[in-house]
């Protein structure tokens, strides 16, 4: 299945592709949100997820096409879930452009995502989602990955149901629309470092179990370093948040 995930789109110039793109706004806008493996920790580039013009990211300059790494608070990024996501929600929907809001942050507890949190990365990313639907285009959708440096102790991971719960609320009551929330949960992480993931992995579960707008993405079956996914395993997940989407979007 890693391989069968490979690529989505036809692969243009980066010359056409820019020039194809210039003056486009997203019908559809997605917020990534969450820590490393949603920013994208994938090498090397050359294996990046192929540039489409009906694919655009939220950069410093506005909408711009999307490419791996993804703009976002970090600059040292590489191959993520993002395109793979965006690439296919696009390929089921022909007329229309995705936009990818990338706000995830490496390292990131849920503490942080907090709205009074002193490093609120929920701040930065509310600030970011709120610039580019200002710049046109309709909230359709937030994936969430995150809860790698919850898993640490026993401690840690039982603080992120809760705090999930309320980070939830306030960009429910912050960003416009009816939109599902995409949770992914976390992988095969390194035991001796991670000790409670699986403490994580169940309350991500239960909140997905007490919430009908969230949808379940699971990657405990995908490989990785002990911390982050291979490029084929970000691939698979990107494919799995869009499949996970469309069977929102599409549900009676």
């Amino acid at each position: 299945m890693l391989a069968a995930v490979a690529a989505t789109a036809v692969v243009a110039a980066p010359d056409q592709v820019a020039a194809e793109a210039a003056g486009l706004q997203p019908q559809q806008m997605f917020v990534l949100a969450g820590q490393s493996n949603m920013a994208g920790y994938g090498q090397p580039l050359t294996l990046a997820a192929p540039t489409s013009p009906r694919l655009l990211a939220w950069g410093a300059q506005g909408w711009q096409v999307a490419s791996d790494p993804l703009p976002g608070p970090e600059e040292k990024t590489g191959v993520g879930p993002g395109m793979i996501f965006g690439l296919q929600v696009a390929k089921r929907q022909p007329g229309l452009t995705i936009g990818l809001v990338q706000c995830a942050v490496g390292g990131s507890p849920i503490a942080d995502w907090q709205p009074g949190a002193p490093q609120s990365w929920y701040q930065a990313c509310l600030a970011r989602a709120k610039a580019a639907l200002s710049a046109g285009g309709r909230l359709a959708g937030l994936l969430f990955l995150q809860g790698e440096s919850d898993a640490y102790t026993p401690a840690t991971a039982s603080g992120w149901l809760s705090g999930f719960r309320s980070m939830k609320a306030a960009f429910r009551r912050d960003l416009p629309g009816r939109w599902p929330l995409l949770l992914g949960q976390i992988g095969a992480l390194d035991p001796t470092k991670y000790r409670a993931q699986q403490q994580v992995r169940d309350a991500q579960a239960a909140a997905a179990a007490e919430d009908p707008t969230i949808r379940l993405v699971r990657t405990l079956d995908l490989p990785t370093d002990g911390t982050h996914f291979t490029v084929p395993a970000y691939r698979v997940i990107g494919a799995r948040f869009a499949t996970a989407w469309w069977r929102w979007r599409t549900a009676p």
